[in-house]
């Protein structure tokens, strides 16, 4: 079992490193006042001699050859050494050297003090001497003398060994302090700990107490001193933690909240892009199961655009991309990433814009769609008129062809128009829809009777199979629009002599109506769409038969706006039904 040092082992271990730590930090701000000090005296005091040996040189006429004994003369009295160097960095003179060793010494020019004195005036530098490997002040000045056209540095130097003596006594004294200040401490922290460490053995078990059995009762300590404030302390402290988890238990669930009531889908993930929170938005949009914490991006959503978004994302660059989900069906999402403040993590926000790209589809397609559909006739309208214009006009047979063409591409813009107007008022929700139960049978009839001429025209037969007692929940007028347009459409584009029935049968609680014809047909591709605005299954067929493509578009939002539904779906030989479900069977007693 691993021993446990007690509060007196503890205070004489603190009592000995407080006394150790004071006595090292006092010795090392003494020894470096000493050290400059020291230095700084030093430093003056070879300034003077500096000047002084600058003064006698530039006053010295005895040439060059007298450099090395001027410098053995000055050198002794100040105790110092003295070296002269040139402009070019050869040594003239040093008091350390004579004869061949000066010789033979190496150029100072490159020395840092000589190379300060000759920029600045003056250089000081404190480094060990190459020439004497030892730790050395140095103090240079510039001098000329103009006589003789020489020109150098003076440099009086001085070793450092009475610095570091000094430094040394007073390490020496710092110890014996120490060791006095470590028996004092040892004599203090037994008296102290015996006292100390009873009061603090039961403060520390009321405090496990409280830990293990959370127990909110207050710690009590008779005393008035610290262990006294200590205990109020922790009181304090076990209070203010109490406080702060319940807030923070409060502001966790307030952010959950906030998260999973969110429409847009949140991811958060740190800097391994390991996944640390996701919301159930962003579960539904990404098609996940369950959140799992710690698993990677790549683990989990396998989308190389959005895992390059957060790797900018991570590299402190916020960014936005679109990109397309591998749901079933696919969603279109718009994701931006957002680094943290610290770059520990990035978050990124998920907005669904499926709908929004479909709707900029459907308006582009049908800005492109309206203006294909009215060139045509203001075409036509336009070179009939200019036809008109350049002499046609003064020829009765062919003008009268020319002006009923205009009338018809004219009726055929006002239907376009109509046709506009009608589907946008239906959409923006003006179109007023007034449901109630209403029998088919003789709404059928006025559409039958009013297409009756078109299809004896063409030898056609339409049929009515409609059960008199048969109502639906709709409105009437919207209710024929719907059956018009689907009435009208099997009889334009059926071929002459075919057949067309109108049936209205009950499916439980609704009411289902069918438009039979027995034409061309609809292929499979074409069905899906087929009640898009503008979309035509033969383009040249619709224009021959004067159609302004947005005949079904209408007749599904009206039956949507009834809540009901409509389709198409092949006849048997051929042919197709259109069929529309509305709801109620019988009208209620």
């Amino acid at each position: 079992m691993p021993l446990r040092m007690g509060v007196r082992g503890k205070l004489f271990l603190v009592s000995v490193a407080l006394v150790l730590a004071v006595v090292f930090l006092a010795g090392l701000y003494l020894e470096g006042q000493l050290v400059e000090w020291a230095q700084g005296r030093a430093e003056v005091e070879l300034q003077g001699h500096a000047r002084l040996v600058r003064v006698l040189l530039e006053h010295q006429q005895d040439g060059d050859d007298d450099l090395d004994a001027l410098a053995d003369r000055v050198a002794a009295p100040i105790d110092a050494r003295v070296t002269i160097i040139g402009a070019d960095g050869r040594v003239l003179g040093d008091s350390e050297f004579a004869g061949a060793g000066l010789r033979g010494l190496e150029p100072h020019g490159d020395r840092p003090e000589v190379i300060s004195a000759l920029r600045d005036g003056q250089g000081v530098a404190r480094r060990t001497s190459a020439s004497l490997t030892t730790e050395m002040l140095y103090v240079a000045l510039p001098f000329k003398r103009p006589d003789e056209g020489l020109e150098g540095v003076v440099r009086v130097a001085r070793p450092l060994r009475e610095v570091d003596a000094a430094v040394r006594r007073l390490w020496l004294a710092f110890a014996v302090a120490g060791v006095f200040a470590i028996g004092g401490a040892v004599l203090l922290s037994a008296l102290a700990s015996h006292y100390l460490s009873r009061t603090l053995r039961g403060l520390v078990q009321d405090a496990r107490r409280m830990v293990e059995t959370g127990d909110k009762s207050k710690l009590l300590v008779g005393s008035h001193d610290e262990i006294g404030g200590l205990a109020g302390s922790l009181n304090r402290m076990a209070d203010e933690l109490e406080g702060a988890v319940a807030t923070l238990s409060v502001e966790r669930t307030r952010f959950e909240a906030v998260l999973e009531s969110m429409d847009e889908g949140v991811l958060a993930l740190n800097q391994h892009q390991q996944l640390t929170m996701i919301n159930r938005a962003a579960l539904g949009l990404l098609s996940l199961s369950t959140e799992h914490d710690g698993d990677t991006l790549a683990e989990r959503i396998p989308i190389p655009t959005l895992h390059e978004l957060v790797v900018h994302a991570l590299a402190g660059q916020p960014e936005r991309r679109e990109f397309e989900t591998l749901t079933t069906p696919p969603r279109q999402i718009l994701a931006s990433a957002s680094p943290l403040r610290n770059l520990q993590g990035a978050v990124v926000v998920l907005h669904d814009v499926t709908e929004i790209r479909r709707l900029e589809r459907i308006r582009r397609d049908f800005v492109a769609n309206v203006s294909h559909e009215l060139r045509t006739p203001v075409s036509i309208i336009r070179l009939n008129a200019e036809t008109l214009l350049d002499g046609a006009l003064e020829r009765p047979d062919v003008a009268r062809k020319f002006l009923e063409a205009q009338m018809r591409n004219a009726d055929r813009l006002a239907a376009l128009v109509s046709d506009l107007l009608e589907i946008s008022r239906i959409e923006a929700g003006t179109y007023e829809i007034h449901c109630d139960f209403i029998r088919v049978a003789p709404i059928v009839e006025r559409i039958v009777d009013s297409v009756q001429q078109i299809a004896d025209e063409k030898h056609m037969t339409v049929r009515c199979e409609v059960p008199p007692d048969i109502s639906a929940w709709a409105d009437a007028e919207a209710l024929e629009h719907v059956l018009l347009n689907l009435v009208d459409n099997a009889v334009k584009y059926t071929p002459p002599e075919g057949k067309i029935a109108v049936r209205v049968r009950a499916e439980g609680e609704r009411v289902r109506i069918e438009v039979e014809d027995n034409g061309p047909g609809i292929e499979p591709r074409h069905r899906a769409r087929i009640f898009e605005r503008f979309y035509r299954v033969d383009k040249g067929r619709s224009r021959e038969v004067g159609g302004t493509g947005l005949g079904l578009a209408i007749v599904k939002h009206l039956a949507e706006a009834m809540d009901g539904s409509v389709g198409v779906e092949p006849a048997t030989p051929h042919g197709s039904i259109f069929w529309v479900l509305l709801g109620g069977a019988a009208e209620p007693e």
